[in-house]
């Protein structure tokens, strides 16, 4: 084991050593990595996709490679071919996908190790990410910024015979999922008073129950809380208000229904929200 600030160089692709590690510690064989007696909970971190996004074996790179690049340059808002931001786009989108077929096939090689040992019917997985990723669209690199393309995050939760399989429109926010499990195991008297977040694990296991209207962002520059960007975003609505030192205070509203890619700012357009 590597020190807490220390780290271990392994001859892998990270999300091939890390599911194998996992794969391991869900074997457990003769007990080597945890009692099998007793409730476990494990972590399993891969940073992929992230930059450089070359950095992906050659056999998730081949599932794109005979893909024409603008094939996957469907979306409005992707800047155009000889700009900064959409040539950006176009040199990495293949290998950010592959990384992405790359994680999946990991993830699922979990998944199976689960079904083999049993376990799966008793253990309730999720599957999220910490951010997006613009990837150069809006002419931005990657997170950081309110777009949806940065915001929105995949959020699966399997738990089979007590979760109905369903697609959910939460408005769940990362400082949830701490309340939510641990209220979904059967731990609510232990969920913190001070905690962030709220337990959303009625709804997910009844279907039933008043959900929240808004998610909160925010975002402040290091050692500056008092500017930054301050928002809220809706089933329907994003709203963002940037303040920063020397700079006129910037307001931006979407309809991210009637504009899914978020191509128009319709903050002057409803002087009352302000």
């Amino acid at each position: 084991n590597a020190p807490r600030n220390g780290a271990i160089i392994v001859d892998e692709w990270g999300p091939i050593n890390e599911a194998e590690l996992a794969i391991r510690y869900v074997r457990n064989e003769r007990g080597k990595y945890r009692d099998p007696n007793r409730p476990f909970v494990l972590v399993v971190s891969m940073n992929p996709p992230h930059m450089p996004y070359y950095q992906v074996p050659q056999k998730y790179l081949d599932l794109y490679k005979s893909r024409d690049v603008e094939d996957l340059c469907c979306r409005p808002n992707i800047p155009p071919a000889g700009q900064k931001w959409g040539d950006y786009y176009r040199k990495n989108i293949k290998g950010y996908y592959a990384m992405i077929s790359g994680v999946d096939d990991q993830f699922g090689r979990i998944l199976k190790a689960l079904e083999s040992t049993g376990l799966s019917g008793n253990t309730i997985v999720l599957f999220t990410s910490d951010h997006g990723n613009c990837l150069g669209i809006h002419d931005k690199i990657s997170k950081n910024n309110a777009y949806e393309e940065s915001m929105r995050v995949p959020l699966l939760i399997r738990w089979p015979g007590k979760l109905r399989p369903r697609r959910e429109d939460l408005l769940i926010s990362t400082p949830d999922l701490y309340p939510t499990f641990l209220d979904l195991m059967g731990f609510r008297s232990d969920i913190p008073r001070t905690v962030e977040g709220s337990s959303h694990a009625s709804l997910l296991l009844s279907d039933k129950g008043q959900k929240p209207t808004s998610q909160l962002y925010l975002w402040t520059p290091l050692g500056q809380p008092d500017w930054g960007r301050r928002g809220i975003r809706t089933l329907t609505h994003t709203l963002v208000i940037s303040l920063m030192p020397d700079k006129a205070p910037e307001r931006v509203l979407f309809n991210n229904v009637k504009d899914p890619y978020q191509m128009k700012n319709i903050a002057s357009e409803n002087p009352e929200l302000f």
